[in-house]
């Protein structure tokens, strides 16, 4: 940007009407915000995607078809389900006779 136009902006501001100056910088961030959030949206669905991981909606339409092919209503604690392995106790290996 030139100085020349820097100064036409500086001007135009010192005449601008401070309300509809506050409006219009309100706007342009909102409109700012919504671009940023649209482009971090876009790099994380290649960042996902390149890493192979699936989005839980896809992974939620699939477990519902495969249950429907199955024949099994897909229960909604099913899908929230965790399930965990319990840790096994070794014994402690025996000491033999000398």
């Amino acid at each position: 940007m030139a100085i020349k136009d820097l100064r036409d902006n500086l001007k135009r501001l010192k005449d601008a009407d401070p309300v509809e100056l506050a409006s219009q910088v309100n706007n342009w961030l909102q409109e700012s915000g919504e671009a940023l959030k649209v482009r971090i949206e876009d790099e994380v669905e290649k960042a996902v995607t390149k890493r192979g991981f699936v989005k839980r909606s896809e992974f939620q339409k699939l477990e519902a078809r495969i249950a429907a092919l199955e024949g099994k209503p897909k229960s909604k604690s099913a899908s929230k389900r965790v399930t965990k392995k319990s840790a096994t106790k070794r014994s402690a290996p025996k000491k033999g006779k000398k």
